[in-house]
This record gives structure tokens, sequence and C-alpha cells, in this order.
């Protein structure tokens, strides 16, 4: 499932629980991506990756590899 997220300028915690739900068990080999990432968007990934990777595992979930944004922050979540 592809995500485009390109109109989207906030999410929530709910929004985390729709990207990162677990596969059901009768299609394993079922992907989840997200493209079009927005400032807030990416900086609550980024916040929810930093807290718990284990959880939310960004690796898998961009579509288009890391975005220059994400590299640009080197993994800081600090608020500005």
């Amino acid at each position: 499932m592809l995500w485009d997220l390109n109109h989207t300028a906030f999410i929530d915690v709910a929004g985390l629980h729709l990207l990162f739900a677990p596969a059901p068990h009768h299609s394993p080999h079922r992907r989840t991506t997200v493209t079009g990432l927005r400032p807030q968007p990416l900086r609550l990934l980024l916040l929810a990756a930093d807290m718990n990777p284990a959880v939310f595992d960004l690796g898998r979930l961009l579509a288009e590899g890391t975005p220059p944004s994400l590299s640009m922050m080197s993994g800081k979540c600090a608020a500005p």
C-alpha cells in the first residue's frame, strides 16, 4: 500500500498506527510505503523512530529512500 502524504500537512498518533500497522497473518508480504512527506509528518515519524526504532522502522516505510530533509536532520528530532 502506498500512502501519498503530499497534501497532508499534519498527522498524529492515529496516523502512526495506520502507517505502522502489522501485516495481517494471511498476507505477511504486504508492504506499506510513504511518499510526499511534508515537514510535520516527517518530524513525527523521526520522533517516533528515535523513541522506539524497533516499532517505527523508517527504512521499511519510505518509498523514495531517504528524503533530503531526513539526511539533513541526521536523525536529530529536536524541536526548532
